[in-house]
This record gives C-alpha cells, sequence and structure tokens, in this order.
C-alpha cells in the first residue's frame, strides 16, 4: 500500500514508461540504428505484422492521416520503410518495413523481453505476474487492454 511518502501511481507509471522508452533507444542504437525517432516505433509496430495502408496506420495509431503522414514520410526519407502499390488495387499504396524497420522491431522485442527477464530474477514471478495484472486491469477499466494484448498502442503525437 502507498504512503504518503511514495510517489502518486501516475508518476510511477509515466516514470516506467520513460524508463522503457530509453531502454528500447539505447538498444537500437547499440544496433546500430541512426536516425530512430520515437513515433517511428509506434508505425514500426503498426507494420510487424503485415504490410497496411496510411489509413490503417493511422487508425491503429488514433492519429489523423495528416499526423500519421508526416511520420510515414520522414520514415521512408530515413529508409524504415517503403510504399508499394497493393496487389488488387494499383492506385492504393502500401507501407511495408524495410530491413532496417525489422531490424529495429527485433532489437526492441529483444530488449522488451530482457526488462521483463530482469525484472523476474529481481522481483519473482509472482511479482512480475502481479505487476501484469495490474496493468491488465487498469488498460481494461479504460479500454484499451485489447490493443495492447493485440500489439497496438496509441501514438503520443
Amino acid at each position: 500500500m502507498a504512503n504518503d511518502l511514495s510517489p502518486d501511481l501516475a508518476v510511477l507509471i509515466v516514470g516506467a514508461a520513460r524508463v522503457v522508452a530509453d531502454r528500447l533507444g539505447e538498444a537500437v542504437e547499440q544496433a546500430g540504428i541512426e536516425n530512430m525517432r520515437t513515433p517511428f516505433g509506434f508505425v514500426i509496430r503498426a507494420l510487424a505484422d503485415r504490410d497496411r495502408t496510411l489509413t490503417e496506420v493511422a487508425d491503429l495509431l488514433g492519429v489523423s492521416k495528416q499526423a500519421a503522414i508526416k511520420v510515414v514520410d520522414e520514415m521512408e526519407a530515413r529508409g524504415f520503410l517503403e510504399r508499394h502499390p497493393d496487389r488488387d488495387d494499383r492506385r492504393i499504396k502500401v507501407l511495408r518495413l524495410t530491413d532496417k524497420g525489422r531490424t529495429v522491431r527485433r532489437t526492441a522485442l529483444a530488449a522488451s523481453r530482457a526488462m521483463e527477464r530482469e525484472l523476474r530474477e529481481e522481483l519473482g514471478d509472482a511479482e512480475v505476474d502481479g505487476l501484469r495484472r495490474g496493468l491488465d486491469a487498469l488498460l481494461a477499466r479504460h479500454g484499451a487492454l485489447e490493443d495492447a494484448h493485440a500489439g497496438r498502442s496509441r501514438a503520443p503525437w
């Protein structure tokens, strides 16, 4: 139970999110990937399982098409993704990760798994499983659990 000297829950969660983002960024940098920006990670995650249109990416991330196009244009210029004609309708462009984009995804996923392993070694499985249940409950209460379990999160831009 929290006491008056403990930070409030929001500060703990935001602080943990910052630590996670920093660790993922460091891992990507150590993998030799340059020019990575935090918003790119949200798009990379959205494209990790399949190619998508710009509209699909914007919808998944909960941002406008205008916001998504800015990030996608920058990602294409920096070599993280490419645009290709759709197989069924050549007027439609689909977004596809490049090798560089897929390397970011693999590296970030490995870093995430390493962080969980470290916590399990330090705190034990029961504590980490309890943390996961608590975060699931928080997300479920706010209608975000399905997205989290599908590996999606809304972009903060």
